[in-house]
């Protein structure tokens, strides 16, 4: 554990001026030529304005702002979508796999390629789509079932959740249903059936605990692709997140701060699962 605790506290700091020294890289370029001078100048200059952050501002159609306090309005709502989506992908690739494991192997396989080729489909796809199904109900029955984008003084969670959440949920579901039958074919489960222990009871008790450990492991991957993500969703459902900040207003400072407040609470997050991994392993 303290070792996690030295490791994560070197990377952190290497990260943080990794996001930094990336943030400056627009002052490397005059023109088409490379300017070191002026990056080191640039450095610096972006180093003084984070070191105040209260007079950074940001722009809209309908005027001049200051960056914070409005920035926590912001990164929140990107935050809620952002986490809401991947724990809800979790939980249900949990319960799928769960259901389709007690499933006959036929069945299986078919869950199987269906899930592959579904992987394959875009987010934007399944984004209009959703979009355009909510459009053709409300047309036909005059009922809206939810609202599909984002107003000043309406906030659209549902919609960009779900589409957020589809993906995710069945790569996770993937690669559950690839640990299961690989911890099923380990000599401890044929020790666990030998004393009469239950098909589910063995699933629940001994093989899904060792399959969220890899889980675990895939989820930093998981959480960055749909980051990656969210800057499609929040375009296309009108939401002023803060991959549409960074994207709209292009400064080195909005740049900066946004990819350190977006880091750091996933790298915190991450070393958090990382701990509880080890002790859980430690443990058994």
């Amino acid at each position: 554990m303290p070792y996690i605790v030295r490791d994560s506290m070197l990377s952190l700091i290497l990260s943080v001026i990794g996001i930094i020294l990336l943030g400056s890289v627009p002052f490397m370029f005059t023109g088409m030529a490379f300017n070191t001078s002026g990056y080191l100048d640039g450095l610096a200059e972006l180093f003084n304005t984070m070191m105040n952050p209260g007079e950074i501002m940001y722009f809209t159609k309908s005027g001049q702002y200051p960056l914070f306090p409005n920035m926590w309005g912001i990164y929140s709502y990107s935050l809620t979508i952002l986490f809401s989506a991947f724990f809800i992908a979790l939980i249900l690739a949990l319960v799928f796999a769960v259901i389709i494991f007690m499933m006959p192997s036929r069945v299986k396989d078919k869950i199987r390629v269906f899930s592959f080729i579904f992987e394959s489909i875009p987010d934007l796809l399944i984004a209009i789509s959703m979009q355009f199904f909510i459009i053709w109900f409300f047309k036909k029955t005059n009922i809206l079932l939810f609202q599909i984008v984002s107003l000043y003084d309406q906030k659209t969670y549902a919609v960009p959740i779900f589409c957020l959440t589809v993906l995710p949920t069945f790569l996770i579901l993937r690669i559950l249903l690839l640990n299961m039958e690989e911890e099923f074919g380990k000599q401890y489960i044929d020790t666990a059936k030998s004393k009469g222990i239950g098909g589910f009871r063995i699933l629940w008790r001994h093989v899904l605990p060792n399959t969220l450990l890899s889980v675990f492991h895939q989820s930093r991957n998981i959480l960055w692709f749909m980051l990656s993500n969210l800057l499609m969703v929040e375009y296309l459902f009108n939401i002023y997140g803060i991959t549409t900040l960074v994207r709209e207003m292009g400064s080195p400072a909005i740049f900066t701060i946004s990819m350190l407040l977006l880091f750091v609470p996933m790298f915190l997050f991450f070393t958090a699962l990382r701990m509880i991994t080890y002790k859980w392993v430690g443990e058994k």
